[in-house]
């Protein structure tokens, strides 16, 4: 039977060689959409909105919906139910 030890001592060279392995990742490069940006931060800035503001409030958003479905799994339910009940209704006609 192995030592822990020796697990540990085969576990350590897998390590080295999986990251030996592994090539670096190459970040993509982003959208050219410098124009459509700008357009839409100086209308923004026309009615008062900052995209400061927007980004905090989007992660405000995204972290309180994220924990929805643990905490209120009824519902989260209900409200799947009437979205598929409304999409289907409006697919009908």
């Amino acid at each position: 039977m192995a030592t822990k030890a020796q697990l540990e001592a085969e576990l350590a060279t897998l390590k080295s060689q999986l990251a030996a392995s592994k090539p670096e990742p190459v970040p993509e490069p982003e959208p050219d959409d410098t124009e459509e940006h700008s357009t839409f931060s100086a209308l923004l800035k026309e009615h008062g909105v900052d995209t400061r503001d927007i980004d905090a409030l989007w992660a405000q958003f995204s972290t309180e919906l994220s924990d929805l479905p643990e905490k209120k799994p009824l519902l989260t339910a209900v409200a799947a139910f009437g979205l598929g009940f409304a999409l289907g209704r409006m697919s009908k006609s």
